[in-house]
């Protein structure tokens, strides 16, 4: 073989090699992303994921395409998330029932929260209110556990359904305040919220937007918030702790997680991106028009979060023996 034609090979040899290297190592993102919200569409959830999908989306130069994959107590959304490749193109809408609630009552899963998602950044808190019938002589929360505590179990208060963010709240507030309630489980906050307006139940830990237009409308009483500040959104009704009670507070939240092994650089802009389009004052209203509190952050603080939150809801799920089954 003469030494042009080794060159030649050589020259071949490479070309070969090179462009699929250069594939290997494109720049991300070089094609569109998804982003799996674990909950139909239509809802706050999916209404939080589309617009920063959008505002994320435009500032990386790529479409995020929002998947819905909800039911099954976040589990199959979780679970497709958790199976993607590390590679910054699958994103997942991940929040307190899907990190913390549900690990706590599966008694099996297929997947790790902590061990296969690695937290890019808390995004939203889906804020909750103590609420009563407009009949019930109570303004406060104290004159609402004095009233309790004159009459054990004759008070019925409402919940979203058994190992809902409201019932835990619920089993919070009783523990706090050693008050005995009969407690009514709904399917969902807003049948709860009805039947607190016809007085069926007197009062209520219920989420803010089932309930926002009823207490817009004066139709139920807002009389505390289970929060540790008080809400943009009810800025006149204090806080629980405001109130001289302490340990009962509890908002739902949400983050964004991408499956572990993605790469820092990726996780690391997404997370720019994501707190740049929550401090947009216009995207800001559009989210508090929806009952939802923007709520940027990093990385870390959202794995604090979990942290925080898994110390305090774990015991308690345990304590009352709930599972998915329940």
């Amino acid at each position: 073989m003469t030494d042009i034609t080794r060159r030649m090979l050589g020259a071949l040899a490479a070309g070969a090699v090179v462009p699929g290297a250069a594939r290997a190592q494109a720049p991300w993102p070089s094609r569109s992303l998804r982003w799996i919200v674990p909950y139909a569409a239509g809802g706050g959830s999916d209404f939080l994921g589309r617009t920063l999908a959008a505002a994320v989306g435009t500032a990386i130069g790529q479409t995020i395409v929002v998947e819905n994959r909800g039911g099954g107590a976040t589990i199959p959304a979780s679970e497709m998330a958790a199976r993607s490749a590390p590679d910054g193109y699958t994103l997942l809408s991940a929040d307190l029932t899907a990190l913390v609630i549900t690990p706590a009552m599966a008694r099996r899963l297929s997947y790790d929260p902590i061990r296969d998602f690695r937290p890019v950044a808390p995004i939203a808190r889906f804020p909750y209110v103590i609420l009563v019938n407009v009949d019930l002589p109570v303004r406060t929360a104290a004159e609402l556990i004095a009233l309790v505590k004159a009459r054990p179990n004759a008070l019925n208060f409402a919940h979203a359904g058994t190992g809902t963010p409201n019932h835990l709240g619920t089993e919070r507030l009783i523990r706090a305040t050693g008050i005995q309630v009969s407690q009514v489980a709904y399917r969902g906050g807003a049948p709860a919220v009805t039947d607190l307006i016809a007085g069926v139940v007197q009062a209520s830990v219920s989420d803010y937007a089932s309930a926002a237009p009823a207490i817009q409308g004066g139709r139920v009483r807002a009389i505390a918030v289970p929060s540790p500040q008080r809400l943009a959104l009810l800025p006149d009704v204090p806080t629980l702790a405001e109130q001289g009670i302490t340990g009962a507070d509890v908002y739902s939240w949400q983050g964004v997680v991408v499956p572990t092994g993605t790469p820092d650089a990726i996780v690391s802009r997404l997370q720019v991106e994501l707190d740049r389009a929550l401090r947009d004052p216009e995207i800001a209203q559009r989210l508090r028009s929806v009952s939802l509190e923007p709520f940027p952050g990093t990385s870390e603080q959202m794995r604090e979060l979990i942290a925080t939150e898994t110390q305090i809801w774990a015991p308690l799920i345990r304590e009352l023996g709930l599972t998915l089954d329940s």
